[in-house]
């Protein structure tokens, strides 16, 4: 059999009897489960509450331990888990770097589209601002008359950097960018002491640390949500926060985006990534056998009433899982990208930082 058909027979193995196929695969083992950024951040927090209910789904009930591996925009943490046996004994929890896998960035040992995908989480992004910001943003459309204010994200050519860039530029802001930071956890604190005043983060940075702790200070301009058929709704975990979409016609009315080369460039890089903002991996040439039961295990841990309610209180709504068979084609096309739209890219990321 070829391995994709391994993998489908084993799932369906799985399926019917879940209790005791692959059972003795992963008893009595531990699991590394690789973050790909600092502890306390976003992608640390959600993948924590994975790490506490996906044992029980997984036969044999093995132990998971959380490896925070963070540095390099997530890249330090990816290339350890590119590096690793693949036997099943390491998996990553990773907030998805596609400039990086885009643009063929040096320090990416192993490129996104080579891994197994076990499992996606799908997420918009909120983008967010100082209400102090001269002369003062009381509402969202208020950021148009701001300048020279900071941008804080994280490197130059990462995902959180250049899906808040290329919608600043696209409105014709007039900004410093900084992408210098190590993870979003330490960009909150820049932003909460006035070292910055404009950055962006994922739904549970937002809903779980941001707004709670920072809303006094901060006011949320738009979130770019993930494609919906073609077209760009408002997420429904953020119904009441207008899209880029919506706040670009408003602040430039008779605009289009359409045939946009920053547009396109923006897309390119959103697209993949909020259709599964936080992924789950295993290596490259992934065992099959593992394959097989860490998918048929997310199955089974999105029908786990407790597991929801304790992800549901972070992101404040249901977590939407995308599949491994769903998301693998994602990753592939990561790598399928035109080589026009990558010169513009690493164009771009060169000279962010040489304004």
């Amino acid at each position: 059999m070829t391995k994709v058909l391994w993998a489908v027979f084993g799932i369906l193995v799985l399926a019917l009897f879940p209790h005791q196929a692959g059972a003795q695969f992963y008893k009595g083992k531990t699991i590394t489960m690789i973050v790909n950024y600092p502890a306390g951040g976003p992608t640390d927090l959600e993948g924590r509450i994975v790490a506490q209910h996906l044992p029980a789904h997984i036969p044999g009930n093995p132990t998971i331990v959380v490896k925070n591996v963070g540095g390099g925009g997530g890249i330090i943490g990816s290339n350890q888990l590119g590096e690793a046996q693949p036997n099943g004994d390491t998996i990553g929890f990773f907030t998805l770097d596609v400039p990086g896998q885009i643009v063929g960035t040096s320090a990416m040992r192993t490129f996104y589209s080579d891994f197994v995908l076990i499992a996606g989480v799908e997420s918009p992004l909120v983008v967010y601002a100082r209400k102090d910001i001269p002369p003062g943003i009381n509402t969202a459309a208020d950021i148009m008359k701001a300048k020279d204010f900071k941008a804080l994200s994280l490197n130059a050519q990462n995902s959180n950097t250049m899906n808040l860039t290329l919608s600043l530029d696209l409105l014709g802001l007039k900004y410093q960018a900084v992408p210098a930071y190590r993870g979003l956890k330490e960009v909150e604190t820049a932003i909460l002491q006035n070292i910055g005043q404009v950055a962006n983060s994922s739904l549970s940075g937002w809903a779980g640390s941001i707004e709670p702790t920072m809303g006094h200070v901060v006011l949320p301009l738009w979130q770019l949500s993930p494609r919906k058929n073609g077209a760009y709704p408002r997420s429904k975990a953020l119904p009441n926060m207008q899209t880029f979409e919506e706040f670009y016609a408003q602040v430039q009315p008779g605009k289009s985006l359409a045939g946009n080369k920053l547009y396109e460039a923006l897309r390119t890089v959103a697209d993949p990534q909020l259709a599964m903002f936080r992924v789950v991996l295993l290596p490259p040439k992934a065992a099959d056998e593992a394959t097989a039961i860490m998918r048929a295990a997310f199955v089974d841990l999105w029908k786990d009433q407790k597991f929801l309610a304790d992800y549901s209180k972070v992101i404040k709504t249901d977590p939407i899982l995308v599949t491994g068979n769903e998301g693998q084609a994602v990753l592939t096309g990561l790598g399928t990208i035109s080589e026009d739209m990558k010169q513009f890219i690493v164009s771009y990321t060169n000279n962010l930082t040489n304004r």
